[in-house]
């Protein structure tokens, strides 16, 4: 009973990091069309709002910062003070959605129609450049037919008066 439940537990666990380990491929078709849940983006605008809402978020308590005296968390990111003579500069700082991805679909330019998969986003804030990037990756839940090499032959006009004569 006991060896059973562990060769149970030990399949859930490869189970688990083999859908962690899938392939996520960069989306890089930029009026590629995402849905989450109820909401439509291009691939495009979603990076936008990521970025946009990412450097929100950093920089939230700016507006207050007058009233308050309160400091934004990109300010208080910009360098680590161990001690009143070590003070180390920031580099970057990066953040990544779950690692089981998110579900989602997506609508290829030139696709036949949506594919279901999982999304993963990770952003990058350089404090050097004072830029953020953002990368959005898919994988999708059953992989894209493969194309034959048979498939420009068959669609040859030559294979398809031998296959009308047969």
């Amino acid at each position: 009973m006991v060896e059973k439940r562990n060769q149970q537990n030990f399949v859930k666990k490869m189970n688990e990091e083999f859908e962690i380990n899938k392939k996520y491929d960069i989306l890089d078709g930029e009026d590629d069309v995402l849905l989450l849940d109820k909401a439509t983006f291009t691939v495009r605008r979603f990076k936008e709002l990521v970025a946009k809402k990412f450097d929100y978020i950093l920089n939230y308590i700016e507006a207050v910062e007058k009233e308050s005296r309160n400091k934004s968390i990109s300010y208080w990111m910009q360098s680590l003070s161990i001690n009143e003579e070590t003070t180390i500069p920031a580099g970057d700082i990066n953040w990544s959605s779950p690692q089981e991805g998110i579900d989602c679909q997506i609508l290829k330019i030139g696709a036949k129609g949506w594919q279901k998969g999982k999304l993963k986003i990770e952003v990058n804030k350089s404090f050097q450049s004072v830029k953020t990037q953002t990368s959005i990756k898919f994988c999708p839940d059953e992989p894209l037919e493969p194309k034959s090499p048979l498939d420009d032959i068959r669609q040859s006009e030559e294979y398809k008066k031998l296959s009308n004569n047969n």
